[in-house]
C-alpha cells in the first residue's frame, strides 16, 4: 500500500440500527477522508484526528427522535474473520 496514513486515532461508531448506520456514515465520510472509513454491519471504524464528540455532534444533527450512535475512542483492538479488514486496521493502529 502506498496511501498516505495521517496523524489519527482509530474511532468505533455503533449505531441503534441499519437507518442509523446510514445517516452515521455519511456524516463520517462528509469528514474524513474515504480510505480511512471502514463499516461493518451497524458500525463504522474510522481513522481520524477528529475527537469522539465531534463526530457524535455531526451524526447527532441527523438522528430521530429515539436514535441513538456511540462513538468510542480507541488504541487496542482485536479479531477475528474475514469482515474485519485487518491490514487496514495495522496500518491505523496497534
Amino acid at each position: 500500500m502506498t496511501d498516505e496514513i495521517g496523524p489519527g486515532t482509530l474511532k468505533l461508531i455503533v449505531a441503534s440500527s441499519p437507518a442509523v448506520a446510514a445517516v452515521a456514515e455519511s456524516a463520517v465520510r462528509a469528514r474524513v477522508r474515504g480510505a480511512d472509513v471502514r463499516r461493518l454491519g451497524d458500525a463504522l471504524l474510522a481513522y481520524t484526528d477528529a475527537r469522539p464528540e465531534d463526530l457524535r455532534d455531526a451524526i447527532r444533527d441527523g438522528l430521530g427522535e429515539g436514535e441513538s450512535v456511540l462513538v468510542v475512542e480507541f488504541e487496542r483492538w482485536s479479531s477475528s474473520g474475514g469482515a474485519v479488514d485487518t491490514e487496514w486496521l495495522l496500518r491505523r493502529g496497534h
